[in-house]
């Protein structure tokens, strides 16, 4: 037990460190860079995600995979590797050879050939790297792998002071700082691990690559819809509305990002653990405790975020002012999302994978639909709803599916705290004196409805306290 929770921490440390670099690196590129700005910028970053979910082809998966029944290692890296980086090549030569296009796509000009051709060459590192990283966890390496992460996030911080001091603020000043900093930081690692790339004793195995590309492609299915739902807003807003809307939609979505390092770490303890319990023939009732526990800090983090939302923004700019009214949508994704890793246990354990697709359309038609109708006239409000609402949805789909699959308890607490979350995202839209005391009251609600959960905790501490002290 203590191995696991030193090797949760170890992978803990990057996450946590990365996302206290992030935060730093927020209010220095808002306070010299306008919404309209870093708004284009966003859009830069936006695509690599999109493109490097379908690059992938859920051969990074099944690398994982595939990692501790291989015999040789080093060839079983480089097989995984070589269709992701031969489809990073080409999207380089598209870039080279349309860097006009690939500029209007990005950032709503031709001009901008240079950081369109980049965007090419950045495809190939951010897939090098992936690999990388990969073959460290799969090593269990948690503690360096945890520093090399901080060390890219440290690098673009230092560059991102560089531009915006010595050299421009503008939308390019993030671009570079974000490119060459991944750079930076994935030539060490290429230095580092150039044994990996070592191809003397290469041989191609076709069998395996059918095989990996088999079981990849269906979680690219769900991959796609995945990056599709968290994507669509901003997509939304870069064809409906205009780069301002994308940079105070995006200010604000690293401001909620706070939330996702519990999701991360969470997550990272949480998966193994469930798996354990369910060989165990845990009692589901621990599954629950566990569910109602983070619903509880989750929920109330968030309360706190939106009790403290002005001393928040202003960590951005004055520019970004609008950020405050939409920051209460764009909390609730990472707190559904987390809690809803504890209520979709019956689709893992079912091994019913093709469940995932489904909640990921589930998810996507409301928020389709709310994009269509709201973003085009109220912009980055439009969006946030539409991904808050869409991931009810998906919750409640995840819930329903794992039940049906033997994973059923009841969540109408759950539900409860939900809408009381999203009432208050409302109510912070309104320009009004007092909000402070609305938010104070938000909070006090969320914690009555789940006061049994506290209760619950409070005697399992005790019992805890007391099974210690009889043993010493």
């Amino acid at each position: 037990m203590r191995a696991f929770i030193q090797k949760f921490i170890g992978f803990s440390v990057g996450p946590l460190v990365g996302a206290f670099l992030s935060f730093i690196t927020i209010p220095v590129t808002t306070y010299f860079i306008s919404p309209d700005e870093y708004g284009k910028a966003s859009m830069f970053m936006l695509f690599q995600i999109i493109f490097a979910t379908f690059l992938f082809l859920g051969v990074d998966q099944a690398y994982t995979r595939e990692y501790h029944a291989a015999e040789n290692k080093l060839n079983l890296f480089q097989n995984a590797l070589l269709l992701p980086l031969i489809l990073a090549l080409f999207t380089l030569l598209l870039t080279l050879a349309l860097p006009a296009e690939v500029s209007r796509l990005l950032f709503g000009s031709t001009g901008d050939l240079i950081p369109a051709v980049l965007f090419g060459v950045m495809i190939i590192f951010m897939v090098i790297e992936r690999f990388i990283l990969l073959s460290i966890r799969m090593q269990e390496k948690a503690l360096e792998y945890s520093l090399l992460n901080i060390f890219v996030k440290f690098a673009v911080l230092v560059l991102t002071l560089f531009f915006v001091f010595f050299i421009r603020r503008d939308f390019l000043a993030v671009v570079y700082s974000a490119v060459f900093g991944q750079i930076l930081g994935d030539m060490y690692l290429l230095l580092r691990y150039r044994s990996l790339f070592n191809l003397k004793h290469f041989s191609l195995d076709t069998g395996l690559l059918k095989g990996m590309i088999a079981f990849g492609l269906p979680i690219v299915v769900a991959t796609s819809l995945s990056s599709l739902l968290n994507s669509l807003d901003r997509l939304s807003l870069r064809t409906w509305s205009n780069f301002y809307q994308i940079g105070i939609f995006t200010a604000t979505l690293k401001i909620a990002a706070a939330l996702s390092i519990v999701q991360t770490s969470f997550t990272s303890f949480w998966v193994p653990t469930a798996y354990r319990w369910y060989a165990e023939g845990k009692n589901i009732r621990y599954f629950k405790i566990v569910s109602d526990s983070i619903l509880l800090g989750m929920s109330v983090l968030a309360a706190g975020i939106l009790i403290f939302k002005d001393l928040i923004v202003l960590l951005l700019s004055p520019g970004y002012a609008d950020s405050r009214y939409i920051i209460g949508f764009l909390c609730l994704q990472p707190i559904i999302y987390t809690v809803s890793e504890t209520t979709c246990l019956g689709i893992v354990f079912s091994k019913k994978s093709y469940l995932s697709i489904w909640v990921g359309l589930i998810a996507l038609v409301p928020n389709i639909l709310i994009n269509v109708l709201l973003v085009p006239k109220f912009g980055a409000t439009g969006a946030a709803m539409a991904t808050s609402i869409s991931y009810v949805f998906f919750f409640v789909a995840r819930t329903v599916f794992s039940g049906a699959n033997g994973m059923r308890f009841p969540v109408l607490k759950h539900h409860a705290v939900f809408l009381i979350l999203i009432a208050g995202a409302f109510l912070n839209l309104l320009r009004i004196r007092g909000m402070f005391v609305v938010n104070i009251a938000l909070l006090v609600v969320i914690i009555g409805i789940q006061y049994t959960t506290m209760k619950q905790i409070w005697i399992l501490f005790r019992e805890r306290s007391a099974l210690e002290l009889e043993k010493s």
